[in-house]
């Protein structure tokens, strides 16, 4: 009886990716070349052997080439990895990539978007609710770990633009870093369920209450939620615009 085939995941970690993404750039540039060419320039010396195939499927995985199964080219997010306008950028990108792979997406999600530390319940939830196999799940685990332990810190949304507002122009006069800072070691020193006001403009504050510890990674989250909240906003403006 064949053994069990688990689903497709990428079987390189993206820093790898990364460097043979770096390679065909340098190579080809944005240039649609056919996937032997594109493995040739990556370093293989052609497309039927194994490691090649592993390779180009992990560049297609996490969205670094574009293309039918004929032919690749450099992808966009590969461009703003490799080509990025600003710092912030490159750091947007790398985690794009790093979640674009559907099995990593759907286990960042599962998991409030950070592993436990223990392998067992991911290996659990791939074995049992995703139909790998046990060999398959171990080196899911392991290639998503790299993968994410590779990854810089997400940036912090910068400060909006100073109002009239006396209170909130106070606050843009503090350095970000000292900004965030501050709530943070409030937030830390506050009791539990005690209500923080932060003021965001001219008749607009936030009311934030923490309830149990406020750790970094907790921070971490709650900036996260915020970004996307912003970029749904932003969507909605954009379509009522249209």
């Amino acid at each position: 009886m064949a053994g069990k085939r688990s689903p497709r995941y990428p079987r390189l970690p993206l820093n790898r990716a990364v460097e043979l993404v770096e390679r065909l750039y340098k190579g080809a540039h944005q240039t649609k070349v056919d996937v032997d060419t594109a493995a040739r320039v990556i370093g293989y010396t052609n497309s039927s052997s194994g490691a090649a195939a592993v390779a180009i499927g992990a560049l297609r995985q996490y969205g670094l080439v574009d293309g039918l199964r004929g032919d690749v080219q450099v992808s966009d997010i590969a461009m703003r990895l490799l080509q990025p306008m600003n710092d912030e950028e490159k750091v947007h990108a790398l985690h794009e990539a790093a979640r674009n792979p559907e099995t990593f997406g759907q286990l960042l999600a599962q998991f409030g978007g950070e592993l436990p530390q223990s392998n067992e319940p991911i290996k659990a939830y791939l074995v049992r609710q995703q139909g790998f196999s046990p060999g398959g799940a171990e080196e899911v685990v392991s290639t998503l770990r790299e993968t994410l332990s590779s990854l810089p810190a997400s940036p912090r949304p910068s400060l909006p633009v100073a109002t009239e507002d006396d209170e909130f122009t106070d606050l843009l006069r503090t350095p970000p870093k000292t900004v965030a800072s501050a709530s943070l070691s409030a937030a830390a020193e506050s009791t539990a369920g005690e209500l923080i006001v932060l003021p965001l403009g001219a008749g607009c504050k936030a009311e934030l209450r923490f309830v149990g510890d406020v750790t970094a990674t907790a921070y971490d989250r709650l900036v996260r939620h915020l970004e996307l909240l912003r970029d749904m906003l932003v969507e909605d403006q954009d379509k009522g615009a249209d």
